[in-house]
């Protein structure tokens, strides 16, 4: 069946695209695979889940084709403990999900364009809860940043429902990437768009105590509307970078896309000490840059650093139609400086290490705001060989430690047939020194009839995984975990 014929009708099939082929090829499974195969030295100080969170669609898109980050939302759980690891996979009971498989067909159109969506789900919630795992006050949830939080049970993953902080809450989004104090455990979160309608600007920050209790929220309005994915906590500020990722309303009504990128404008950093009014906000201005994820955020004598992986511009088609240059898009770890008692009203930048690409950082987490030294990510050595099926989706085929002390880094290459999914830290005890642990990674192997989880030991990095768990099975890639201990 083509994809041309009529939308009341399913597809029958995925099509043969990059979104739907190869390393993105869906899944569309609910499985539990007790006691995985291991080799190697599984560590005894491991113990407690890994949980994933990422896209995957139950049904083939609405408009024929759709964008890798559409998918429906769901998460995965390694369980790991006395030498034995299980593996659990759910979708997330979204509003979305559920509609769409009463119907046993696509009823949401393009991604965030409501206006391209079957008219019987006019007013449906079309957040797919597919991005990012938090764990708070005891309640484990699900994120995507165009929706509230989907609570899920920590052990067997069905979907409690959404949260909105008992209706406190009166922002209708939540960012996928939250951020929590090491020291106060205060949860730091925003929403972007947070009437809830595609087309407002309006961003609302807020925190909430670490026994769950919403403690603050208040909006105000950045320079511009754009996509902001990740952001920045430091011990005194929060700071949102606003980047020329935009929307347009006419376009968005017309069907067209969410977001395109207008390289006329310029980036924007949002610098508010934490706990003051949202007006005291100051904005550092800068050249059109693109950043996904972000590494940490220091201030020192009121000098706010910002690492992050950085790009001349986001892998998204610009105003007028054109595509962008695959150089362009690639992203280096990068420190971005704001200073707050000076008088330049712009950021400076410093490109920290040119030898790979990367994206996915992730820290030690008991150090998040505060002076750091070690950063892990997921990489790309343009230097080492790639398998050919790699090249139609997002991959990165090393991990990377870089140390922010010495300016080094450290990189295991994980194969010709590899492609690495994010990482997560996991101290090799409650009180070992900064970045002192172990690295978890999923990584998928060309023919994608397998994957595999490797454990690295951070003392010895680059001699590879110490333990390797096998998965039976190909796991479509997901976006961002956390690992939740015992």
């Amino acid at each position: 069946m083509t994809t041309t014929q009529q939308s009341s009708h399913p597809l029958s099939s995925f099509p043969d695209t990059p979104g739907f082929t190869n390393l993105n090829r869906p899944m569309r499974t609910e499985l539990d695979v007790f006691e995985l195969e291991w080799k190697g030295d599984l560590p005894e100080g491991i113990s407690g889940g890994f949980y994933r969170c990422g896209p995957d669609p139950q049904f083939p898109p609405k408009a024929g084709d759709d964008i890798y980050v559409n998918g429906d939302g769901v998460v995965s759980m390694f369980r790991i403990a006395d030498g034995h690891v299980d593996l659990k996979i759910r979708y997330v009971r979204t509003d979305k999900f559920q509609a769409e498989r009463f119907a046993r067909r696509a009823l949401f159109g393009a991604y965030r364009n409501p206006y391209t969506d079957d008219p019987s789900v006019a007013g449906v919630d079309r957040t797919t809860a597919n991005t990012s795992i938090l764990r708070h006050a005891g309640r484990t949830f699900a994120l995507k940043e165009d929706g509230l939080p989907h609570e899920i049970d920590p052990t067997t993953l069905e979907t409690i429902g959404k949260f909105d902080f008992e209706g406190r809450l009166r922002s209708k989004t939540f960012t996928a990437h939250p951020k929590t104090d090491p020291v106060t455990g205060e949860l730091v979160f925003f929403g972007y768009s947070a009437k809830g309608d595609e087309l407002s600007t309006d961003i609302a920050l807020c925190t909430a105590s670490a026994d769950g209790e919403l403690t603050s929220e208040q909006w105000f309005l950045p320079p511009y509307g754009s996509m902001v994915h990740d952001w920045l906590v430091s011990a005194e500020h929060v700071i949102f970078p606003v980047m020329p990722l935009t929307t347009d309303p006419e376009r968005l009504q017309a069907g067209g896309p969410r977001w395109l990128w207008d390289g006329a404008r310029r980036t924007a950093l949002g610098v508010l000490r934490r706990g003051a009014p949202a007006e005291e906000i100051r904005w550092f201005d800068g050249p059109p840059r693109w950043s996904f994820h972000t590494m940490n955020a220091v201030t020192r004598d009121n000098v706010v650093t910002l690492d992050l992986c950085v790009s001349h511009r986001a892998p998204f088609p610009d105003t007028e139609g054109e595509m962008f240059e695959p150089k362009d898009v690639k992203q280096y770890l990068t420190r971005w400086t704001c200073d707050l008692d000076g008088d330049n009203p712009q950021f400076t930048e410093e490109r920290l290490w040119d030898d790979c690409s990367v994206d996915f950082p992730v820290i030690d987490s008991r150090y998040l705001g505060r002076e750091y030294r070690h950063g892990f990510m997921a990489a790309q050595d343009p230097s080492k060989p790639l398998h050919p099926q790699l090249l139609g989706g997002l991959y990165f085929n090393s991990l990377a430690h870089f140390d922010h002390a010495t300016g080094e880094a450290e990189v295991w290459y994980a194969g010709e047939d590899a492609s690495v999914q994010e990482p997560a830290f996991v101290p090799r005890s409650p009180d070992a020194p900064e970045g002192d642990g172990y690295l978890l990674s999923v990584v998928d192997r060309v023919p994608f009839d397998h994957a595999e989880l490797v454990i690295l030991d951070t003392a010895r990095f680059s001699a590879g995984p110490v333990a390797t768990v096998t998965i039976p099975l190909f796991l479509r890639p997901t976006f961002h975990g956390i690992w939740v201990a015992d």
